[in-house]
């Protein structure tokens, strides 16, 4: 009997595992948003656990010169910055792997993407391309 419950817990636990899909990159956005094509379909990706700078003029990019005492163009410049090394390492890899798990409010895929080799692409803005987490 507790075999039973094991076994079907476990297979209840496969539907909150993060999806995996090979997906290939049709736009860059942002050093923090990309688009894919996903089942036929145009799909916003907002990478997870990173926070890029951006790239025009919103409410967001006002809050950030806010907070980081940056002039809006500075603001741009580094969202810039990000932008172009998303899309500089990007270039190599137009189909990535992508993991996820859920939707936010603005119907974004929330998710990280690997290189088919591997490389985690969150990590490397992180790491290499101006984000914060």
């Amino acid at each position: 009997m507790k075999r039973a419950i094991f076994a079907t817990l476990l297979l209840l636990s496969f539907n909150v595992i993060a999806k995996e899909n090979i997906v290939e990159i049709t736009k860059i956005s942002d050093g923090d948003t990309v688009k894919v094509m996903l089942d036929g379909e145009e799909l916003g990706i907002r990478l997870l656990k990173i926070d890029c700078f951006e790239t025009s003029k919103n409410r967001r990019a006002i809050k950030q010169s806010e907070y980081y005492h940056l002039s809006l163009g500075e603001v741009f410049k580094k969202g810039n910055y990000s932008k172009q090394k998303l899309k500089d390492k990007l270039s190599k890899h137009k189909k990535v792997k992508l993991e996820w798990q859920k939707k936010d409010k603005y119907n974004r895929i929330l998710g990280s993407i690997y290189t088919l080799s591997g490389e985690n692409i969150n990590d490397y803005m992180l790491n290499d391309g101006g984000c914060m987490e």
